[in-house]
């Protein structure tokens, strides 16, 4: 493979050798940072992150090089777009290019060395992130409650709830049985399924219970740029309130935004103790390589 800016054969060869190890260190490094640093990925970390997805990905061949540049751009805007809309943070965005660009690929899995079929890397992470994600989350803030968080739990039981599970368990079941008319019975796919649905039935039961761990209420003073409120927990008095202050008051709170209303004496509902999202991408990036694209697995 010959290289658009012609490296040497040496270099393509260590870059090469380096994509799998680089991939689970920036994997690492974002986890590390996002448990024991209060969720917060240094620019230093995510800025360096990307210029070493640019370096692996200028030693590709030109067609695969501008695949990669599409890929991460894509991954890029769709990323911005979910942050400026409060559902995920800056740095995930910047890992989530960077590791599209060091693999734009999906390898073959060392496990299985089943074909991938040129599919994206960072699909695979996606897949493999989300169910890291579904597992992790009612696992725990549940292990975090209490016996009379249980009882609550118990009689809060809505009939909306019980229509939701059901619901959620019939598209599951629906998917199973479509997988196994279409290319037979797999107790794998089987396995994986399982593993999506009954945490997603759990999420319903325990939704609430799982969203007020996760909020904080703070005043200004201590909301900081990137934090995600909760809106849907706020009085229609307080969004007005805070609107007056700030027209583009939404879930993301910008730097304009904590300026404006820092000294304000009324508290905030804010995502400050949600699951840091890099440690489920680091299982989904580990999943990813060891087994490759889950949905091809279900198949």
């Amino acid at each position: 493979m010959m290289s658009v800016f012609l490296l040497d054969a040496s270099v393509l060869s260590l870059l090469s050798e380096l994509r799998l190890p680089a991939v689970l260190l920036i994997a690492i490094v974002y986890a590390g940072y996002d448990l024991f640093n209060k969720r917060d990925i240094p620019d230093t970390i995510a800025y360096a992150s990307v210029l070493v997805g640019i370096v692996f990905t200028a030693a590709l061949d030109w067609n695969t090089m501008i695949y990669s540049l599409l890929i991460a751009i894509v991954v890029g805007a769709l990323s911005y777009a979910l942050y400026r809309v409060g559902q995920l943070g800056l740095g995930d965005g910047f890992e989530f290019v960077a590791l599209s660009l060091i693999i734009p690929l999906q390898p073959v899995p060392i496990w299985l060395g089943a074909v991938q079929f040129g599919l994206p890397f960072i699909l695979s992470i996606f897949i493999a992130t989300g169910i890291a994600a579904i597992l992790l989350v009612p696992i725990y803030y549940i292990s975090r409650m209490k016996g009379a968080d249980f009882k609550k739990v118990r009689k809060g039981i809505t009939q909306n709830m019980m229509v939701k599970s059901a619901i959620m368990v019939l598209a599951y079941g629906s998917l199973f049985l479509f997988m196994t008319y279409s290319f037979g019975f797999s107790y794998l796919a089987l396995a994986i399924i399982a593993v999506i649905a009954i945490p997603s039935v759990v999420m319903i039961i325990f939704e609430r219970q799982i969203m007020l761990q996760m909020i904080r209420r703070v005043y200004p003073n201590k909301v900081e740029a990137g934090d995600i409120i909760a809106l849907d927990l706020m009085k229609r008095e307080d969004v007005a309130f805070f609107r007056a202050k700030y027209p583009k008051f939404g879930k993301l709170a910008t730097e304009e935004f904590v300026h404006k209303v820092i000294g304000v004496g009324r508290k905030l509902p804010v995502y400050k103790n949600a699951i840091p999202l890099a440690f489920p991408t680091l299982i989904g990036v580990i999943i990813s390589l060891l087994l490759g694209n889950l949905l091809l697995l279900i198949i």
